[in-house]
């Protein structure tokens, strides 16, 4: 699952080296709107799969589910990092820094991989006993 407008938003590096407050800022703004777009994608994976029929879910299903969520997190925690290295000290009244979207993303994010690695190891169990293997 490839995040397209989030992938068209990226600029390698922040405009830090710039050297004027106001481009700092334009730039920290700009990453943290990419940041609320990939929270709304990580989200939009989770309710999707939350909302998935039970016989959709099959093991490749949820890894799969689970492949595309963990690329958007990492996404998500790379530019968290960025943001904070380049900005945190300078802008720490920004909105990003105030809302802690991070914090929210992140409990959304682990939530999302209990669920999915409980609805894995419920089919597990159930092919187990289905076959006889136990």
């Amino acid at each position: 699952m490839t995040n397209v407008v989030s992938s068209m938003l990226k600029p390698d590096q922040p405009f830090k080296e710039l050297g004027c407050p106001s481009c700092n800022l334009l730039s920290l703004n700009h990453l943290a709107l990419q940041q609320k777009i990939n929270a709304n994608f990580i989200f939009h994976a989770i309710k999707n799969y939350k909302k998935s029929p039970t016989d959709r879910k099959t093991i490749t299903f949820i890894k799969n589910k689970f492949q595309g969520l963990k690329i958007l997190w990492l996404e998500f925690q790379r530019r968290d990092n960025q943001i904070r290295r380049y900005y945190n000290c300078k802008e720490d009244q920004h909105e990003y820094f105030q809302q802690e979207l991070f914090s929210l993303v992140k409990e959304k994010y682990m939530l999302a991989r209990v669920l999915m690695n409980r609805d894995r190891k419920k089919l597990l169990l159930h092919t187990t006993f289905e076959t006889g293997n136990i």
